[in-house]
């Protein structure tokens, strides 16, 4: 049964409600040409205008405005009644995904990632104010943590998200309307929220958040056992009452944080603030403190009454009236349209799991019984199902996909013998045959056999490499070893057996003696597998998987303010066996090398060049294959 809204310019269907929406001004419609899921919401003249400049701006970490439609056919609206005079329509592109704000829930952000985030998050802002535009509703509600179809998190989701309170500075929650400097203390808050978990402010009431936000700074960091004396420096000029001593430019902001990264102990420099303004009168006082929008700028002050998986799902409002009972047949497609079950099924970061009871209607997509579908002016789903889209960043760890494969291997094995079962009953008597029971198990016999620790732990590291990268009867137990990460690398990448071109396999013996003085083993695994740097984190992503009682990778310390390579290498690691994005880790990691160059103390390592992007594509390719192996186990 087909949805009886017309489309949107005549080709954005709808497909239902945001969880988030609180009324009817967000939704999500499937374009008609080409499928795809796009996120609609209600803006009045001048947000329209701000939109429009952002049409056609692409960033990796953000999503992008499609279209602006000022005339509207009530009829396509979820409500059907007309837009106020002035409003319109904005068109964006849906990324699914877990947000920020749900991931928080699990554990905050150590800071070098907080910091390595929000960078990104200021080169996609940038990009929006570049174009004239202004994104306006920034918070970890409106970031995607973990994205479907997207190379690199986070991404910076637009219309999706309402503002909130906590993350609109004090002139915007006095009525000002939305501009570039609202983004920036939005990204300050945003970035304070990821370290301790909590807003800067909270409230109730746009009174007493104001009374809050006048009344002092937020809480300081060491209040959560966050020993970062600069970064609190930062996020106090980012979140001052005042705009006049406030940091409020993107580029000053991102200076701050890049200087942070480079040396986590240097404070902030010095700013120039302007001199204090004359006072004002009290005409304009009052004349500022009443809402820019007809009392109404849609900023949801205590965001507590939002779901906390937005922007995650769509949200079917049911009929009015109870559905009738319907057959055990449609079931499934029943559920798929009710929200209810979802949620405890679910796990906290997951947005595979609501998805998956929407797959057995692939048979039949269009088949769900009346009874279960929702009113004439309600969401239809089951016309547009909405499939898994499978992740392809390389830093992201796979869910394992081969129980969904065992299933769907007996469930189409099932659905072969009852559809050819009525025409097979005539030689039912072949069944009694003794001969294919006998010889069934036999093959079956050695796969059962059970491996011992050692040849799980071999089996184990060979499953990270390309198959015949090892001899047959390799042995990796050096690998589980204490001692020193350098060795155990060396003598893990020498045994690689060299690529099928013997072209490749010439340089390393041509560069051995150049480096004969310093460490020509080291020399020839690294020019071998084209990882270089990348070798220490790859081994130690293997011992991780692979020991279980290996103790924590062990590196020299370097002289100097570098980060330790010991300290990267083991966040690399642990990070590895987590559901996540791995590109913050790679980058610390690289850094830390780049420093150790600048300062010449690399005597201790034998790669005398520096991580290039070669060398971070073949990583990647590693890091794929790492999933893979961790998904067969």
């Amino acid at each position: 049964m087909a949805d009886p809204r017309t489309p949107i310019a005549g080709r954005y269907a709808f497909a239902g409600l945001l969880k988030n929406s609180q009324a009817t001004e967000r939704w999500i419609a499937v374009e008609s040409d080409t499928g795809r899921r796009v996120v609609i919401a209600t803006a009045d003249s001048g947000r329209l205008t701000t939109l429009d400049s952002a049409r056609g701006v692409k960033h990796r970490h953000l999503t992008y405005v499609v279209e602006v439609v000022r005339d509207v056919d009530p009829s396509s609206l979820p409500s059907g009644k007309a837009l106020p005079p002035g409003f319109g329509v904005a068109v964006a592109e849906f990324v699914p995904g877990k947000t920020l704000h749900a991931e928080l829930a699990k554990g905050g952000m150590n800071p070098a990632k907080a910091v390595a985030w929000i960078l990104r998050l200021v080169d996609a802002v940038q990009a929006l104010h570049g174009a004239g535009a202004v994104h306006a509703a920034l918070s970890p509600r409106s970031v995607i943590a973990v994205p479907e179809g997207r190379a690199i998190a986070p991404v910076l989701s637009q219309l999706v998200a309402p503002g909130i309170g906590p993350f609109c500075p004090p002139e915007r929650l006095k009525g000002a309307a939305e501009t570039a400097p609202d983004d920036v203390w939005a990204l300050h808050a945003t970035l304070y929220t990821a370290l301790t978990r909590h807003p800067p402010y909270h409230a109730t009431t746009r009174d007493a958040l104001l009374k809050q936000m006048l009344s002092g700074r937020p809480k300081p960091l060491s209040a959560f056992g966050i020993d970062e004396p600069a970064l609190q420096e930062i996020l106090d000029r980012g979140l001052a009452y005042e705009k006049r001593v406030r940091v409020t430019e993107l580029a000053e902001f991102s200076q701050t944080l890049d200087g942070w990264e480079r040396d986590p102990r240097a404070m902030p420099g010095k700013r120039q603030i302007p001199p204090r303004p004359a006072p004002r009168s009290l005409m304009d006082i009052v004349s500022g403190t009443g809402l820019g929008k007809g009392g109404d700028d849609e900023i949801v002050i205590d965001d507590t009454s939002l779901p906390d998986d937005e922007g995650t799902e769509l949200n079917p409002k049911p009929a009015v009236s109870p559905p009738a009972p319907v057959p055990a047949a449609s079931a499934i497609a029943a559920r798929s349209v009710s929200p209810l079950p979802a949620p405890p099924a679910a796990p906290s970061g997951s947005f595979d799991a609501p998805e998956l009871p929407r797959e057995p209607t692939a048979s039949a997509p269009h088949a769900a019984p009346e009874s279960a579908l929702p009113g004439p002016g309600s969401p239809v789903l089951p016309a547009v199902p909405l499939k898994k889209r499978v992740s392809i960043n390389p830093f992201e760890r796979k869910r394992s996909v081969w129980p969904l494969v065992l299933v769907a291997a007996i469930a189409g094995g099932g659905g072969v013998y009852l559809t050819v079962a009525p025409d097979a009953e005539a030689p039912k008597p072949k069944l009694e045959e003794p001969a294919l029971p006998a010889a069934t198990p036999k093959p079956h016999e050695p796969a059962r056999k059970k491996l011992s620790p050692d040849e799980q732990r071999d089996t184990c590291a060979a499953s990270y490499f390309e198959p015949g990268s090892f001899e047959p009867t390799q042995h990796f137990a050096f690998l589980c070893q204490d001692g020193d990460l350098r060795e155990i690398t060396t003598q893990l990448f020498q045994l690689v057996r060299p690529a099928a071109p013997t072209a490749d396999a010439a340089p390393p013996t041509a560069v051995e003696p150049a480096k004969a003085g310093e460490a020509p083993k080291g020399d020839a695994g690294a020019h071998g597998s084209g990882l270089d740097w990348y070798e220490l984190p790859a081994t130690a992503i293997i011992r991780k998987g692979c020991c279980e009682t290996a103790t924590p990778v062990s590196l020299p310390e370097t002289p100097g303010w570098c980060e330790q390579l010991q300290a990267a290498v083991r966040r690399i690691a642990d990070d590895s066996g987590k559901s996540g994005d791995l590109a913050p880790d790679a980058r610390s990691f690289d850094k830390a090398v780049n420093c150790l160059f600048a300062n010449k103390v690399l005597r201790s390592y034998p790669y005398d060049k520096a991580p290039s992007e070669a060398n971070r594509a073949l990583f990647q390719q590693f890091l794929s294959r790492a999933a893979i192996s961790e998904a067969r186990r």
